[in-house]
């Protein structure tokens, strides 16, 4: 006699809050809109959901599951906060390798789920004093190419690194991207500016390169992103964030230059 074994009908509330709880993670880790829906609809679908159904903006995230049964349709639909954390493209990368692995049947509910939860709480693999420390060199490359010399080099590095620790010391706080962005600017060109015209015959360029580490890359990329696959309004609302962010540097610098222009 042939044994017919049948795959186990899960619960769909589970089947919704996996995706849910990948989605929110990737949300927060700096994906673009349409690479969170698909990535919730994969899940939930290869999990046995018939139809899904995803709503993403800025601060919320939320997603109804159908699937059909010998009662008939059940559907379900949950939303869940999704404040703004910052980019991690370690962690982007954690759930991609593990969405591959639910979909290709390497990983049940359970073991989905806790695999889940460890990529959550896993550190960044730097600590942070290691990336201040390089993003205040990465300034210091920009001005090299510039067209400074050594000391300008310097100066900027010093500078941007004062201003990233003060851009951490204010992000942990949970200051608002405006209120970080303005203080940061303010400390890195002040900074910059106060050393560069003693030791430097090429300031300008160490003033110049000194916020460029704020400049927001990845909400004006997820952006572009969003509009060219229609999710106009997510589209909207990052533009509309790095502009708020480029506003405060623009503050901040403003700040900074009218001090040192008064000392000189």
């Amino acid at each position: 006699m042939q044994t017919i074994t049948t795959t186990p009908v899960l619960p769909l509330d589970e089947i919704l809050a996996l995706a849910l709880d990948a989605g929110l993670l990737m949300h927060q880790s700096g994906a673009g809109t349409h690479r969170t829906s698909s990535a919730m609809q994969r899940i939930a679908k290869s999990l046995g959901a018939a139809r899904v159904e995803t709503m993403i903006s800025s601060t919320n995230i939320g997603a109804t599951v159908e699937r059909t049964g010998e009662g008939g349709n059940e559907t379900l639909s949950a939303f869940r906060k999704a404040p703004h954390m910052g980019a991690n493209f370690s962690t982007l990368s954690s759930v991609r390798r593990w969405l591959h692995q639910l979909e290709h049947g390497e990983l049940d509910l359970h073991s989905a789920r806790t695999q889940l939860s460890e990529i959550a709480k896993r550190a960044i693999h730097y600590p942070r004093w290691f990336i201040t420390l390089m993003v205040g060199i990465s300034c210091g490359g920009f001005a090299a190419l510039f067209g400074g010399d050594i000391p300008a080099i310097l100066c900027t590095t010093v500078g941007a690194t004062a201003g990233m620790a003060v851009r951490f010391w204010l992000v942990l706080r949970h200051f608002k991207p405006s209120i970080f962005a303005t203080v940061a600017s303010f400390v890195a060109l002040l900074l910059t500016g106060l050393i560069a015209p003693w030791v430097s015959t090429t300031p300008d360029a160490a003033l110049a390169a000194s916020v460029l580490f704020l400049i927001p890359g990845v909400p004006l990329i997820n952006g572009a992103s969003d509009l060219l696959n229609g999710n106009y309004l997510n589209g909207m609302v990052r533009f509309t964030m790095s502009a708020v962010i480029i506003f405060g540097i623009a503050v901040g610098v403003s700040i900074a230059l009218r001090i040192l222009g008064q000392e000189a």
